[in-house]
């Protein structure tokens, strides 16, 4: 089943375009994308168990750009770049939201990670992938607060947002749970995968640098999913993407994929091994800015996370397009590249031109 498969919902021109018209339009208006990422802000309203952002040393040392006038030349002078694409995280970036509408006039496409619990003005014209950690006492569990109730009232009826459900050790027996609660209140919906920091491998193992975002967890019962939690989330997310009433923006291949035990990454095994076969390893046109507008030094966006364990769903995404545009000259490699990239504009791209409308009026999509 693909993803224009599963997405039910109101006829666009995404789904009305062949293959062949939808490959022709992405290339002539997306392609190449050009992307970056932003760090917009150290602050966050949340102590999220394993932060990735608060994790290792890389958010250390930078002081926050506050002056609007810098702001506009840092990201004019991205634009000028060729910067097309921005991805756009914090601490939280809903609290600096001033940063994110100067990034939006001279970067075009873009999305936004937050907690949800602050609703971006509706000039922020990105995608925006509200985070969800499970039902509402495991959020006050892992995240220190019950804000599901917030997240949808702030997101209901928006056209922007993605609900991002990171599935930890922890809370895989909510996967219908959220299904539902996404799909009764018109939701649109996927799937994170907790991965591992050095910090957090180092935390569970001795207990030692505990923090505000390292506090819970332990050798014993902790967030990483074992090759037993990878099975039984693809079975999960399987039978949820076989029921009607959802907007569950995945895909069967991919469900099968980023499961596979062996993980993504097998050149990165071992303690502090980094692959060389990742999407978004930092080159001189992709690259990533800390929050005082320094380029950042990381292998990555996420320097502390351990390669071999990492099934982040953006980062994982960007791995796989790349290896498909490698095999675009094989047997079926277009189809399975337009496929990935239909999956892609849908999860990441805030333009009707190549993706399914959300349906505006909050009510349950039907088959």
């Amino acid at each position: 089943m693909g993803v224009l498969d599963v997405v039910r919902g109101p006829q666009s021109a995404a789904r009305s375009l062949s293959d062949a018209e939808f490959w022709k339009l992405l290339r002539q208006e997306l392609l190449p994308l050009r992307p970056s990422q932003y760090d917009i802000t150290s602050v966050c309203n949340l102590t999220c168990e394993g932060c990735l952002f608060f994790s290792g040393d890389d958010y250390l040392g930078h002081k926050d750009v506050q002056d609007l006038q810098s702001i506009e030349a840092f990201f004019a002078g991205e634009g000028a770049r060729g910067v097309r694409y921005g991805y756009f995280g914090g601490a939280e970036p809903s609290l600096a939201e001033n940063k994110l509408v100067i990034a939006n006039r001279h970067i075009p496409y873009g999305v936004v990670f937050t907690n949800g619990i602050k609703r971006l003005s509706a000039e922020i014209d990105y995608r925006v992938h509200v985070s969800l950690w499970g039902n509402p006492e495991r959020s006050r569990e892992l995240r220190g607060a019950d804000i599901m109730t917030k997240q949808i009232r702030n997101y209901r009826n928006d056209a922007r947002a993605v609900f991002v459900f990171t599935l930890t050790a922890r809370n895989l027996d909510d996967i219908p749970y959220i299904a539902q609660v996404c799909a009764d209140n018109g939701l649109a919906l996927t799937f994170n995968h907790y991965s591992p920091t050095s910090k957090y491998l180092d935390f569970i193992g001795s207990g030692a640098g505990a923090d505000p975002y390292h506090i819970t967890s332990t050798a014993a019962d902790n967030l990483i999913l074992t090759a037993d939690d990878l099975r039984r989330a693809r079975d999960s997310i399987a039978r949820v993407l076989q029921q009607p009433g959802q907007r569950i923006l995945y895909d069967d291949d991919f469900n099968e994929l980023i499961h596979d035990p062996a993980g993504l990454y097998p050149d990165a095994q071992g303690p502090g091994a980094v692959t060389r076969d990742c999407g978004v390893l930092l080159t001189p046109s992709l690259r990533h800015y800390n929050t005082d507008l320094s380029q950042s030094t990381g292998k990555c966006c996420t320097p502390n996370i351990d390669c071999g364990s990492c099934r982040l769903y953006a980062q994982s995404f960007a791995s796989v397009l790349a290896r498909a545009t490698r095999e675009l000259r094989q047997e079926g490699g277009q189809q399975r590249l337009i496929k990935l990239w239909r999956l892609w504009c849908e999860l990441f791209l805030n333009d009707d031109r190549l993706r399914m409308p959300f349906p505006g009026n909050g009510s349950q999509a039907h088959p």
